[in-house]
């Protein structure tokens, strides 16, 4: 990319987060240092200067700045810092300028004008960068707002169609590749990076789109002309109306409760969608769960949803809930699922792809704290309904919370030989805090994914770890009683286990990819 040192600097100043305006941020823990500031920063530039967002031609994702924010904000030292980074520069794609084809010497430049006409486009990645970089440093106030408001949630760019026709769609690209555009953009929101956050909205704007018949104009709280089929009925629920509009008494209904009925309905049994499908037709997953779950799909999803107002203890209480969802489809139905993993040893099915609901709704912190109240609630509803239909296009697996609270354990078994302790150390002694050997050995792993999924479930225990067994007795899930907050630990302590606890000794282990069909 051609950004000059000036810009640069710019794009990457020094980590800051934005005012907490509706749940807590993710901490940065003790450990960093300016001298490991100064690290992560200088390979953020390096790599937005370098690199595509692509590693190859099939879309995979260039993952490194979530893998240095990650281990950085866990307290890595520079040098393990600089070692991440080398992990990713390996096998990255160079970045290329965005022309209209290879022969051309000219470079597109995106405007506020032509945006649309380059929609879904990798070719066009580095133009992209260029303008959102040049929008959020505009100096605006509530810069990166402004733009989310303009280029993500507003009805411009969603239902306003370009020189060819088609809706932008921009919040269903923003969800879409397993929620990558929305995790890219939200490390930009929580370390206050201008050049990160608009690698995010590049990167949103060539993803395709999926699921586009629920982004209608009632959606937005819009108008429409004409209606057919889905989108005829979607008209017809309240989650489809203007997110601002205050709502008449609601019943509240708790996001375990939907997850539970949903884990029941005959409907939702994967034969029933269609699933599973061949590995190499997978991005289709989400498209056929929507259509295919069709109306009974989208009353599970009006119920909560129309629960959600523009209000911050609202919003705070519904993203709480979503935790507890996403979590517990990981976690639960890893475990209860874990004869299906690729690994011989079957003790936990760690889910590639609900992995990612646990790594994504840690950037929902920064997200939500960054946009409005009403785009918040957009961001929720639309963010619930792809952690639902998620949860369903991997084969709905079932939900045994309280065999899982039998088995898995709230602290992590250690491999290798125990440390030899004083006579009157007090016991036990073996991991007295669940967590601290779990960020030693996460932050030295070369598994970028780890990091984050250990960091997210980490967050969630210090905001949630005090909820007590029974919270969540009356949702409708198999042993929901015993459900607390616990949770959190137990999750990281079968992830360690199944990506392999490298710094004690274990060979590396990966994620699995099977599914539970």
């Amino acid at each position: 990319m051609d950004a000059s040192s000036e810009q640069l600097n710019l794009r990457f100043p020094t980590p800051s987060s934005p005012p907490v305006s509706i749940v807590p941020h993710p901490a940065v823990h003790p450990g960093f240092t300016h001298e490991s500031t100064k690290a992560v920063l200088d390979c953020l530039k390096d790599n937005h200067k370098r690199f595509h967002i692509f590693f190859n031609e099939r879309g995979f994702h260039n993952h490194c700045s979530h893998h240095l924010l990650a281990i950085y904000a866990m307290g890595a030292s520079p040098e393990v810092i600089r070692a991440a980074y080398e992990t990713h520069v390996a096998y990255q794609r160079p970045a290329f300028p965005s022309t209209e084809t290879t022969e051309a010497k000219d470079s597109v430049i995106i405007t506020e004008s032509n945006w649309k006409d380059y929609l879904g486009d990798e070719r066009y990645y580095q133009a992209y960068v260029a303008f959102f970089s040049r929008l959020l440093l505009s100096g605006m106030d509530n810069a990166l707002q402004s733009v989310m408001h303009d280029y993500v949630f507003s009805t411009n760019a969603n239902l306003v169609p370009g020189k060819s026709g088609k809706k932008p769609l921009m919040l269903s690209r923003f969800h879409t590749a397993v929620l990558h555009p929305l995790i890219h953009a939200g490390y930009g929101a929580e370390f206050g990076l201008p050049g990160l956050a608009a690698e995010g909205l590049a990167q949103t704007a060539i993803h395709g789109t999926d699921a586009p018949a629920i982004f209608t104009h009632e959606f937005f709280g819009a108008s429409s002309s004409s209606t057919s089929g889905l989108v005829s009925m979607l008209s017809s629920l309240s989650v489809f109306g203007t997110p601002g509009a205050k709502p008449g008494v609601q019943q509240d209904v708790h996001a375990l409760s939907i997850l539970a009925r949903a884990s029941k309905e005959a409907a939702f049994e994967p034969q029933n969608l269609g699933l599973p499908l061949p590995r190499e037709q997978l991005a289709q997953c989400i498209d056929l769960v929507v259509e295919r779950g069709g109306p009974k799909l989208l009353e599970y999803i009006d119920e909560w949803a129309k629960t959600v107002v523009p209000d911050a203890s609202v919003l705070k209480k519904k993203f709480e809930e979503i935790i507890w969802m996403n979590t517990v489809i990981y976690a639960v139905a890893g475990w209860g699922g874990r004869k299906k993993c690729d690994d011989e040893t079957h003790r936990f099915n760690g889910d590639f792809f609900y992995m990612h609901l646990v790594t994504s709704a840690l950037m929902m912190a920064p997200l939500l704290n960054s946009v409005s109240a009403n785009n918040a609630v957009l961001l929720l509803r639309t963010y619930f309904i792809f952690s639902l239909v998620l949860y369903l296009g991997r084969g709905r697996p079932a939900l045994p919370v309280g065999s899982f609270y039998a088995s898995a354990a709230p602290y992590p078994s250690v491999p290798g030989p125990a440390a030899p302790t004083a006579k009157a150390t007090l016991e036990p002694s073996a991991t007295p805090n669940p967590w601290l050997p779990i960020v030693q050995s996460t932050l030295v792993h070369p598994n970028e994914h780890l990091c984050k999924a250990q960091r997210a479930l980490m967050h969630f225990a210090q905001c949630l770890g005090g909820v007590e067994a029974g919270a969540f007795a009356e949702c409708g899930l198999e042993g929901a009683e015993h459900l607390d907050g616990t949770l959190f630990a137990r999750a990281a302590a079968l992830t360690a286990d199944r990506l392999g606890w490298m710094r004690e000794g274990e060979e590396q282990r990966a994620w699995d990819f099977n599914g539970f069909f």
